[in-house]
């Protein structure tokens, strides 16, 4: 069986899904992406945050239709800055919502509201840029 016949032999029937149009979850930090977080891991990253030892928190909710799909948040010693970043479907795309002066608490709240309810609370009473 040649090179060829190999590759034909190995490759599957089956349509590979595309990861892009799949809704998935990501959270990322300096260090790298997890794309199956859970809230802990969320939590994890943001004490990181909270201690100096990454630069940004974001979450992310991919394809699931959000006026919102991303949250980061930057900043260290309790004067954080959470940025929410509408979708590339939204009518907002490319502006950047954002709210200042943040300790970890309030970080915590707006993350963990984000990972469980896929929305921003109060993001109407943000900042713009």
């Amino acid at each position: 069986m040649g090179l060829f016949n190999l590759r034909q032999f190995f490759q599957s029937d089956q349509p590979i899904e595309d990861k892009e149009e799949q809704p998935y979850t990501c959270l990322s930090i300096d260090q790298g992406e997890n794309e199956t977080p859970t809230i802990d891991d969320v939590f994890h990253a943001l004490e990181l945050l909270h201690e100096g030892q990454t630069d940004f928190v974001t979450l992310a909710h991919f394809n699931y239709d959000l006026e919102i799909d991303v949250i980061q948040a930057i900043g260290s010693m309790d004067k954080f800055i959470l940025e929410a970043l509408p979708s590339e479907t939204s009518d907002d795309k490319g502006k950047i919502f954002y709210k200042d002066y943040l300790d970890r608490y309030s970080l915590e709240y707006y993350f963990q509201d984000f990972f469980e309810s896929q929305r921003v609370a109060g993001v109407e009473n943000f900042e713009e840029r």
